[in-house]
């Protein structure tokens, strides 16, 4: 069966588990699988699909992060002389003078917050990682699942297993999903590179 949407994949996972008692539980496996591929300690998805941007008006010292927000890549502000990078600081290291200005730093909690607050509508870009859309009855396939069905897949298994605790089986499933990601992982990061310069040779050759 192809794994090339979300009833499929469901049909799928019974097929390969031999468990139909656990039918009614199948989305929340794979609920668990997404939630494991992007934040695993092992190996996180990290792939081109998931890069995104976006551009909002930054008008106080916090701002919302967009929607399936993960992980920001970089901050880019644009003020009267042009486009310059904000810097990014860890939470504990941010200093908030409680002055007004040009936000030249930030760090990221449940939002986005900046240095200081900002005494103009400054337009912020942020190039950012974030979760593709969960599968569900209404949205039925993505990128993960096109290129990657095995992560889904092998994700959900170990999640069943682990509920019908059955630890050698969700081990040897957990084990299958992890070296799935590795693959998609390296296969996209092979894919930023082009072809390998060719050699030329100066003067005459023998």
């Amino acid at each position: 069966m192809a794994l090339d949407n979300f009833d499929n994949l469901k049909a799928s996972i019974i097929q390969w588990s031999h468990r139909s008692d656990q039918q009614a539980n199948i989305e929340d496996y794979i609920s668990i699988a997404e939630s494991e591929m992007y934040a695993n300690e092992h190996e996180p998805l990290r792939v081109r699909s998931m890069e995104a941007r976006a551009t909002a008006t930054a008008s106080g010292r916090f701002l919302e992060l967009p929607d399936l927000f993960l992980q920001m890549r970089r901050l880019n502000i644009t003020t009267a002389s042009g486009n310059s990078d904000i810097t990014y600081m860890a939470p504990e290291q941010l200093a908030v003078p409680g002055s007004s200005g040009q936000p030249r730093w930030f760090t990221v909690t449940t939002q986005l917050e900046f240095d200081v607050t900002p005494d103009d509508a400054y337009t912020i870009e942020m190039q950012y990682l974030k979760k593709l859309t969960p599968l569900d009855d209404t949205n039925t396939t993505n990128d993960i699942l096109t290129n990657s069905p095995t992560i889904y897949l092998y994700g959900a298994l170990w999640a069943l297993f682990q509920n019908a605790m059955k630890p050698d089986q969700a081990e040897y499933y957990y084990g299958k999903f992890i070296h799935s990601i590795k693959g998609a992982n390296r296969q996209d990061k092979n894919g930023r590179y082009g072809p390998a310069p060719k050699m030329r040779i100066e003067g005459a050759t023998p």
